[in-house]
């Protein structure tokens, strides 16, 4: 194990990157060497390490895996009264995430249907 087969799904942890993703991941950059021919070894070396390093980023970074949840509930709760969540960063810029439900709108025509959306006033709870 060196680090490029880990890099990837260690630098996605911050984004919420999934066991499955995590196996994905690893199973590529093995693929890659080509140093596992049998499709069943890869997957279960990939399922290995993708458990392996998703526990060690668990383990060392218990503190900001607290922080990210706790944020993801002030989330829910602020998308909850339907806003944005919104901040200001210390160096003074705002930052706004929006994150609206789309609304559909379906167009049938003689040759076919089509369906538009957009953007609703509603927030979506994540």
């Amino acid at each position: 194990v060196d680090r490029k087969l880990v890099k990837q799904t260690v630098m996605t942890s911050v984004y919420g990157v999934t066991y499955i993703g995590a196996r994905e991941q690893i199973k590529r950059r093995l693929k890659e060497r080509g140093a596992i021919a049998d499709d069943s070894e890869l997957f279960g070396a990939a399922c290995y390490a993708a458990k392996v390093t998703l526990t060690a980023l668990e383990e060392m970074f218990q503190g900001a895996r607290s922080i990210m949840n706790w944020l993801g509930d002030c989330a829910k709760v602020i998308a909850s009264d339907n806003q944005p969540v919104r901040w200001t960063t210390p160096l003074g810029l705002p930052v706004v995430q929006p994150y609206r439900k789309l609304g559909r709108h379906i167009v049938k025509t003689s040759l076919q249907m089509l369906t538009l959306q957009r953007e609703t006033d509603k927030v979506i709870r994540q």
